[in-house]
């Protein structure tokens, strides 16, 4: 909740009181400020107007609040003025802006918004007509932050990432940075938490590389802006130790640069309220107020501090009328000093009629609820909406008012339940997100191996070059010895060419079993979230929580295997089993099986690749036994022989035949991915090519020579952990 109270005073013009060290960021800028203006005098035609518009920018953005206004409009005035006597169409372009800016951070005289609405579509024409991408950029930006345009949602962003586009293109990573971090607090906002994530990521790369002269306590506040949101993601995602980490990043990033740097205490403690460990975050909260950092802060920043020491009343301390004082207060005091301040007075608003719930004064409570409920609604903000019904719900409950307050419970937990699925998947997004960089890194840090051997070998070559140059010139009186050397040469440069040439070969097999792994891995995870797909639509809740946790345990199994190219038979055993439970029950125990070994395979010290046998087991459930009437059976029975181990696994279902007759007519037949990637890997893990499947599938007959099963037997290169060591 504290960022939407830092936005409502850091974003619209007063970000750099929240810091603690304003005045050495203010004087740093002004000095380049004032350095403008000294040059000014002495420019003409459409330099001159740059400058002006500049001047004016930089205003807007570092000047005391007192004086900016009558500074910008003055600058940018002289600036259109003088612009359209030379018809510099750049410079028209970008002084319609700056007067015309929003509610944002230049707040200009012009107060119509169909006046500012024309001005801005006039500049951007402008802006076309000479294809200027920095103030198509500006243009689009203070169109969609217009407040008639961020009424709708998605009109507002299309603007917003217009605007990202245009600002790339001309090479303004900082404006970039900014409008990126802006869309990543806005989808946050929305629980739009995978967008928002995408943003977040970006935002922090953008900023930290908007090194720039332009605006350098900007840029510092956007560095540490962006952690905030990361941290702020993160928490939502109910990963609190991440979380702390981008803080502690943040934290560290403002010190180092010995700029503007956020004040830790009251970030840690509205981390620790999000944990519900509110005895951690009085002591935090306490700590910044009685070390007297709020008395030179924004009303916002101070705003955002007492909310928290709210929150604590109000959940930990059960202290109500003190709680109902701050979000009274601090409410009006947001809408004093930022009316769009809209998340902030809705959360207020909602955590009053909590509290005077709380109080048993269900009239006051439900008067202050409904209010932030509506404010929520109006702008889509799912987070509070949430809390709003919940609270909604307790009073109409309290008030006798059961219809209502069902309705209101099931709004809550309908968005409740979205937001769960929501985090979980965020929690997956991550994961992938962080696999797929480090895949990344890893493939170009091959690269940058490969390139240097070539350039190593380009320089053996230059080498060779000029000794055979020296050679030839003494050819006449060293022959002998000459020709001699050459060939014991030639003879080691070709063992050492083949031994590269070897290096490479294995290092080629190697990322190839890497390669496979990391698509079986999807594949397996798809087909389990199938499955607890099918428990969710069923309505079948606990058999869904049984499998969920089932499945939990097996992804940080496969996880924490799949960054290793070989496992033990052991280990892939216990993944085996706990996946064929699953899968019993998925199927309501309509089939058992029966893992064996002999004596002389010994299971903790076999390696094996992972993940190998769950296909053919997963084809024998789902072609064989699935199909069966009456009870199946699964047998897995390994055995080694001469260098291979012989794993057999067969089934009582309806057979191959059968079961392609009944996908023949499914309008779901598909092709099995996983028995094609696991033939790939058996292939190079048994270091033979050439062979086109090392698996036979047979059908299994009864006594009268019916089908009675399916029998899948494979063969896998036999290798101890000796072995591997060696």
């Amino acid at each position: 909740m504290k960022k939407y109270l830092l936005i409502a005073t850091l974003l619209f013009g007063c970000c750099l009181q929240a810091f603690s060290q304003y005045s050495r960021a203010l004087s740093i800028d002004s000095t380049r400020l004032d350095s403008l203006k000294r040059i000014l005098p002495l420019s003409k035609g459409s330099t001159k107007v740059d400058l002006l518009n500049e001047i004016a920018i930089r205003t807007g953005y570092i000047a005391p609040p007192q004086h900016r206004m009558d500074s910008v409009f003055h600058y940018a005035s002289i600036a259109y003025d003088e612009a359209n006597k030379i018809a510099y169409k750049s410079g028209t372009a970008l002084a319609l802006i700056i007067l015309s800016g929003t509610e944002g951070v230049m707040n200009m005289p012009v107060k119509d918004e169909a006046t500012k609405e024309k001005n801005i579509l006039r500049a951007i024409q402008l802006g076309e007509e000479v294809n200027n991408n920095e103030v198509l950029g500006w243009g689009y930006y203070h169109l969609g932050s217009m407040p008639s345009v961020e009424k709708n949602f998605k009109e507002h962003v299309d603007y917003y990432k217009k605007s990202i586009a245009y600002f790339h293109k001309a090479g303004d990573i900082l404006r970039e940075a900014e409008v990126t971090n802006w869309l990543c607090s806005e989808y946050s906002e929305k629980g739009e938490y995978e967008t928002a994530f995408d943003y977040g990521k970006k935002s922090v790369q953008l900023s930290k590389n908007s090194g720039t002269d332009v605006l350098m306590d900007w840029q510092q506040f956007l560095v540490q802006f962006s952690l905030d949101e990361m941290s702020t993601l993160y928490s939502a995602a109910g990963d609190y130790e991440e979380a702390m980490n981008y803080l502690r990043e943040m934290d560290q990033y403002g010190k180092n640069n010995k700029g503007a740097e956020w004040d830790m205490p009251m970030l840690t403690a509205d981390l620790f309220c999000q944990m519900g460990k509110y005895d951690s975050a009085s002591i935090y909260i306490n700590r910044w107020i009685n070390n007297g950092a709020g008395a030179g802060t924004g009303k916002g920043h101070q705003a955002a501090a007492w909310a928290i020491l709210g929150q604590i009343y109000l959940n930990s301390t059960k202290e109500y009328d003190k709680a109902i004082e701050i979000f009274k207060n601090w409410s009006d005091t947001i809408k004093k000093f930022h009316p769009l301040g809209t998340y902030a007075t809705t959360h207020f608003l909602i955590s009053i009629g909590q509290a005077y719930d709380a109080k048993k004064n269900y009239d006051s409570a439900l008067q202050y609820a409904k209010q932030g409920v509506s404010f929520a609604q109006e702008k889509n903000q799912r987070p509070e909406m949430m809390r709003g019904y919940q609270v909604l719900s307790s009073v109409y409950h309290h008030l006798g008012n059961n219809d209502s307050a069902y309705e209101y419970i099931l709004k809550y937990h309908a968005i409740k339940d979205s937001f769960e699925n929501k985090q979980f998947l965020l929690r997956i997004y991550n994961s992938k997100k962080d696999i797929e960089d480090e895949k990344k890194q890893a493939q170009l840090g091959f690269l940058m191996k490969d390139n240097k051997i070539k350039q190593q070998q380009l320089k053996e070559e230059a080498m060779k070059k000029n000794f055979l140059y020296i050679f030839l010139a003494v050819l006449i009186v060293a022959g002998i010895f000459v020709f001699r050397n050459l060939t014991l040469k030639r003879k080691n440069d070709k063992l050492q060419n083949s031994k590269q040439q070897a290096e490479l070969q294995e290092r080629a097999t190697r990322l190839e079993m890497q390669a496979l792994r990391a698509q079986m891995n999807p594949h397996f995870i798809f087909n389990c979230l199938s499955s607890i797909n099918c428990f969710i639509l069923e309505n079948e809740t606990e058999k869904a929580s049984d499998y969920l946790t089932r499945f939990s345990r097996l992804i940080r199994m496969v996880l924490t295997n799949s960054e290793k190219p070989l496992i033990t038979l052991e280990e892939e055993l216990k993944m085996l089993k706990l996946y064929l439970d699953m899968e019993r029950l998925r199927f309501e125990n309509s089939f058992d099986y029966n893992i064996t070994y002999t004596n002389d395979v010994e299971a903790e010290s076999v390696l094996v690749p992972p993940l190998l046998l769950q296909p053919f087991c997963e084809n024998a459930i789902w072609h064989g036994l699935m199909n069966k009437e009456g009870q199946g059976h699964l047998t897995i029975n390994i055995l080694k022989e001469n260098e291979f181990l012989n794993c057999v696994i067969t089934d009582d279902g309806i057979g191959r035949a059968k079961a392609g007759e009944l996908n023949s007519v499914s309008a779901t037949k598909e092709r099995s991915m996983g028995l094609k990637i696991t033939t790939e890997r058996l292939s190079l893990f048994n270091q033979d090519k050439e062979v086109n499947t090392f698996y036979e599938i047979d059908d299994v007959l009864d006594d009268n020579g019916t089908i009675a099963g399916t029998k899948v037997s494979i063969k896998i290169r036999y290798k101890n952990l000796m072995e591997a060591v060696a």
